[in-house]
């Protein structure tokens, strides 16, 4: 990642996965993120 992924102003997440994945890639993390956050929000 370039060091501007490090700066201060970034919040590191994390999101729990079950079975062999080890990482998932930027557009499969943003549409988990995107749909927890329209769950909470009982949009979904």
């Amino acid at each position: 990642l370039s060091p501007i992924w490090a700066g201060p102003d970034i919040q590191a997440i994390r999101i729990p996965m079950r079975g062999q994945a080890d990482s998932l890639n930027i557009s499969v993390a943003a549409a988990v993120l995107f749909y927890e956050s329209l769950r909470q929000r009982g949009l979904d």
